[in-house]
């Protein structure tokens, strides 16, 4: 069974909308133009998210959250990708700063990313791709604990 997706969720304005002191610490210091959306995503037994991602410290702002470092071809996200218009596809370089309700630390974000079944996925995009790190957390990977074998979708 596919992944359900919410196509009513693809921004801060039609989607449910982040906390406002997450949004204030992702875009803290910045003065340069950004992008804000965010998904809505069902997991289902067998299908990843289908994502790895990383932490930076580098920056006061980055530390509030995750980037994406890859997005898997078979995965929930790939699935909300193929169904997403530019620019609300994820991409390496996105920053999700908050999953449901959980914002302001790394690590309860990926924890919220591996055990809930339905994700409000809140990324932040900004226009000059910012300090990424290029080694993946290896917790982060899939988000499930299958092998990444097995279709999504159909």
């Amino acid at each position: 069974m596919p992944a359900v997706l919410s196509p009513a969720a693809t921004s801060g304005v039609l989607g449910p909308a982040a906390h406002p002191q997450a949004l204030a610490s992702a875009t803290a210091g910045s003065t340069e133009p950004h992008l804000t959306f965010s998904l809505v995503v069902h997991k289902t037994p067998g299908c990843p998210l289908g994502i790895d991602v990383t932490y930076s410290s580098a920056a006061t702002w980055t530390r509030n959250g995750v980037f994406v470092a890859r997005v898997f071809e078979d995965g929930i996200v790939a699935e909300w990708n193929a169904k997403s218009e530019e620019p609300r596809r994820v991409r390496p370089g996105d920053f999700l700063f908050q999953v449901n309700h959980v914002h302001g630390d790394p690590l309860a974000v990926i924890q919220e990313m591996k055990v809930k079944q339905t994700l409000t996925i809140h990324i932040l995009r900004r226009t000059a791709s910012p300090l990424v790190p290029s080694a993946p957390l290896p917790q982060a990977h899939g988000n499930n604990e299958d092998d990444g074998g097995g279709g999504c979708g159909g």
